[in-house]
């Protein structure tokens, strides 16, 4: 009988374990996270920060996210990050040769100019926020007045 009992138990941890297991092994090559339905990244991103502009370009495949970015006073670097929701964990590979790690929401607003920001947080730049300003660098609306970058934009 006891024997039988301890039979049926691993039994019964098998069935309820293995599915769990099973659930993250997908085979799609995707990060396993999903972004909510209606957002989509993929565009130029701009925004002042720390007394200059942060700026770049941001390409969003499912989950995963990648871009090149301006963000002050770091300078310029390589962001890859996965979607969960609208929450984005990420790393920022700078061109200077270190890497760093961050998070950020995605929300969407309506200031008249904004429609889409990132709210995010690296240890080396701080809080910042960066907006969505259209499909390309040629085909952005930056707010109010044209911004101006330091150092000097290169061409995306």
């Amino acid at each position: 009988m006891k024997k039988a009992m301890s039979l049926a138990l691993v039994s019964l941890c098998a069935a309820v374990v293995a599915p769990l297991f099973l659930t993250g092994c997908g085979g799609d090559g995707d990060s396993g996270t999903t972004p909510a339905t209606n957002l989509n990244a993929t565009g130029f991103w701009e925004n002042p920060l720390n007394d200059a502009t942060a700026a770049g370009n941001v390409s969003q495949n499912g989950g995963n996210v990648t871009g090149y970015l301006l963000l002050p006073p770091m300078g310029m670097g390589n962001l890859i990050g996965t979607v969960d929701g609208y929450h984005m964990s990420f790393t920022m590979a700078w061109d200077s040769g270190t890497s760093e790690s961050g998070s950020g929401d995605f929300a969407f607003v309506d200031t008249g100019v904004d429609k889409l920001i990132l709210t995010g947080n690296l240890p080396s730049v701080g809080n910042f926020v960066i907006s969505w300003r259209g499909p390309s660098f040629e085909e952005h609306n930056p707010a109010g007045v044209t911004l101006t970058y330091t150092p000097p934009a290169p061409t995306w």
